[in-house]
């Protein structure tokens, strides 16, 4: 009796969830549609895919634009030199100088800066006095070159072709100011691979900023950190941003590495020095500030009982302040400890003599100072050159 009373109740209870959940579920088919929400859901997801592919097609557009556009600025450099040819006896037992022949020792890269034929590539590039330049441009026309000058501090050097009649070459445009360099954008790059592949072309990512190597040529700053497909021959072309102007131009590969490379960042107002530097002198000046410093050094830091890291001390001697300097201008002393430039803090990877290498000659800095007297000062500093 009590087992029939059980199972009458179980089928009661049984009736009335299933009347509930015909109820529920009439009233979702009522007041939604499920079939219009799906369909909804993949006219999403078809705009999303929509909005990508044409993304990625105008980006595709807009990178064949600027290669295209680009190409023309872009040069091949040859290295040729002299060398000497030997001619021996049958038997190879004696060889004596029979003559010279030219032969290409080697190759880069580099871009016009003027129309009249100027370019800029790198220092090491062109670093042999004894070799022969010839420039190859887009066309395969070919010129001579002869260095005009190198940067005594960056891998720089600017060639000018001669004996042209052309006044009509393409110049690059540049940027105005490195602050407008962000990491983790889009750049392109356009170069002669092997002196032999025209319009070689790579889309990059900017990974850093502000970074320092020990290239085997010299110490680089301020380096602009990319990815790269590294070839002989890169060295020299132009980092290109999105709207067709020059960032930097490629001057080093990391050490063991095959994907990490360097660029020299430029723009517009560090190449009007550069040419106005030749013009006026005949070299590139760089920036001077005339002072004798310290910087982070720990003994110095428990001497002055500093409880930071973060500064630039110049040493507490007569001499330590050029005469007739930038700094003896600013009213810099001696002891005074400099914290800050452009609103920058002084550190082990804002370095002043990174901050003062990457200024142009009578650039004005602003500095943070702190005086013997363990007050602060704002000062301005004109810089200048050597």
């Amino acid at each position: 009796m009590k087992s029939s009373f059980l199972s009458i109740l179980l089928i009661f209870f049984s009736i009335i969830w299933w009347v509930i959940w015909a109820a529920w579920y009439s009233y979702i088919l009522k007041n939604y549609d499920i079939f219009e929400f799906l369909s909804d859901s993949q006219t999403i997801s078809n705009k999303n895919i929509t909005t990508l592919t044409t993304d990625l097609t105008d980006l595709q557009s807009n990178i064949t634009t600027l290669a295209r556009d680009v190409s023309p600025s872009v040069v091949s450099i040859v290295i040729k030199k002299d060398l000497v040819v030997y001619r021996s006896d049958p038997w190879g037992f004696f060889q004596q100088p029979a003559g010279t022949i030219s032969r290409q020792v080697g190759w880069g890269s580099g871009f016009f800066i003027t129309k009249n034929g100027t370019i800029l590539t790198n220092k090491h590039v062109v670093a042999d006095n004894t070799a022969a330049y010839t420039v190859i441009t887009n066309d395969w026309i070919e010129y001579d070159a002869e260095v005009l000058a190198t940067d005594p501090i960056n891998d720089l050097a600017v060639i000018q072709i001669i004996n042209s009649q052309n006044n009509n070459f393409n110049p690059l445009p540049f940027i105005s100011s490195a602050e407008e360099i962000n990491i983790w954008e889009f750049a392109i790059a356009v170069w002669n691979a092997l002196a032999e592949f025209q319009n070689s072309v790579s889309l990059w990512i900017i990974s850093g900023k502000e970074r320092s190597i020990e290239a085997s040529w010299q110490s680089l700053t301020g380096l602009i950190q990319t990815d790269a497909a590294i070839n002989p021959g890169n060295s020299g072309w132009p980092l290109i941003d999105l709207s067709g102007r020059v960032i930097g131009i490629n001057t080093a590969i990391a050490s063991n590495s095959n994907w990490i490379w360097f660029s020299i960042a430029l723009s517009q107002e560090k190449i009007d020095y550069i040419l106005k530097s030749i013009t006026e002198s005949g070299k590139i000046k760089r920036p001077f500030i005339g002072i004798n410093y310290i910087q982070n050094s720990q003994w110095v830091a428990s001497e002055l009982w500093l409880e930071t890291d973060i500064w630039a001390y110049i040493i507490d001697e007569v001499d330590s302040i050029v005469v007739w300097s930038s700094a003896e201008r600013a009213w810099l002393r001696p002891w005074d400890i400099i914290l800050e430039i452009n609103e920058k803090e002084i550190n082990s990877n804002n370095t002043l003599q990174n901050i003062i290498q990457n200024s142009i000659p009578w650039e004005t800095l602003r500095l943070v100072v702190l005086k013997k007297s363990w007050e602060q000062e704002e000062i301005e500093l004109d810089l200048g050159e050597f």
